[in-house]
C-alpha cells in the first residue's frame, strides 16, 4: 500500500479535474472531489473504490475516473482507494471548513507473471457475467448475496432475504409484500435487472430463490455501477444472478 499526504498545498492534477456543480459547501462543512487515475500511463480508472477512514463515506469513481465526497467534516484524514489490477493506495488529506478540495489520485498497476495455461473452450457466458458479479462484490460497494448466503437463509420468497440488507424495508401491498430501499420516497421502489437485463419488478419478485445464483443491491445512486443505470434506478436498483441465464 502506498501512502501519501496531502497538506498545506497541492501537486499539479495529472488530468484536467473540474469540481462539478453539485461540489458545493455548506456552511462549516469540507468537500473533497477527485480523479482516480493509472500510473504510469494516466489513464481514468472507472470503479474505483473510494473510502475515508474512520467514516462511512464511501463512493465509487465514475466512468471519468472522477468521485465526490461532500458535507464532511473539516479535519485530517486517510482516504483509501482500490482497483482491481491495481496496488491499494492511502493518501492523507486535510480537510477545510467550507473549501473544496481537489486532487489526482494516481495507482500503480500490479504487475503479474502468470503461469502458462491450456485454453480448452470458450468459458459459458453465465460464467463470465458471474466473474462481473465477483468484481463488483469485491469492490464493497453495495450488498451482495451468492447462491451459498441465499441456501443458508432458505428464503421462502426473495424479498425475505432483501430484507435482511441494512437499508432495506419489507413494504406490503395488496396481497403482495416487496422490498423497498428505506431512504426512497413514499411510493419509489426499486429497478430490478435479471441476468443483467432490466426487468419488470413483478416478474423479478417472483423469482424462486432457489433458481438464484447471485444479488446485487444498491441502495442509492451514490452506490450504483454505470451498467444499472436503469429507468427506475433513482430509488436503488436489485440485480438478479439465475442459476440457468444463457
Amino acid at each position: 500500500m502506498v501512502t501519501r499526504s496531502i497538506c498545506c498545498h497541492f501537486l499539479p492534477l495529472l488530468v484536467w479535474l473540474a469540481a462539478p456543480a453539485a461540489a458545493q459547501t455548506t456552511s462549516g462543512k469540507a468537500s473533497l472531489v477527485g480523479v482516480v487515475i493509472s500510473s504510469p500511463s494516466n489513464a481514468p480508472i472507472p470503479g474505483a473504490a473510494v473510502q475515508l477512514d474512520t467514516t462511512s463515506r464511501r463512493t465509487v469513481a465514475d466512468s471519468q475516473g472522477r468521485f465526490e465526497l461532500d458535507s464532511l467534516d473539516p479535519g485530517t484524514y486517510i482516504l483509501h482507494i482500490r482497483a482491481i489490477g491495481y496496488d491499494e493506495g492511502a493518501w492523507r488529506v486535510r480537510l477545510h471548513p467550507d473549501h473544496v478540495t481537489t486532487y489526482s489520485f494516481s495507482l500503480d498497476q500490479q504487475v503479474v507473471e502468470l503461469p502458462g495455461v491450456a485454453v480448452k473452450g470458450r468459458i459459458p457466458l453465465a460464467a463470465r457475467r458471474y466473474v462481473d458479479f465477483e468484481r463488483r462484490r469485491h469492490m464493497a460497494s453495495g450488498a451482495f448475496f451468492t447462491q451459498e448466503d441465499i441456501e443458508k437463509v432458505n428464503p421462502a420468497s426473495l424479498v425475505d432475504i432483501l430484507v435482511t440488507v441494512r437499508g432495506v424495508q419489507q413494504v406490503c401491498l395488496v396481497n403482495d409484500c416487496v422490498a423497498k430501499m428505506v431512504r426512497a420516497p413514499s411510493g419509489c421502489y426499486p429497478q430490478y435487472f435479471i441476468d443483467g437485463i432490466e426487468s419488470t419488478a413483478y416478474f423479478a419478485r417472483h423469482t424462486p430463490p432457489k433458481d438464484i445464483r447471485g444479488i446485487e443491491v444498491y441502495r442509492g445512486s451514490a452506490e450504483i455501477p454505470g451498467e444499472f443505470g436503469g429507468s427506475n434506478s433513482a430509488c436503488g436498483v436489485i440485480v438478479i444472478w439465475t442459476k440457468s441465464s444463457p
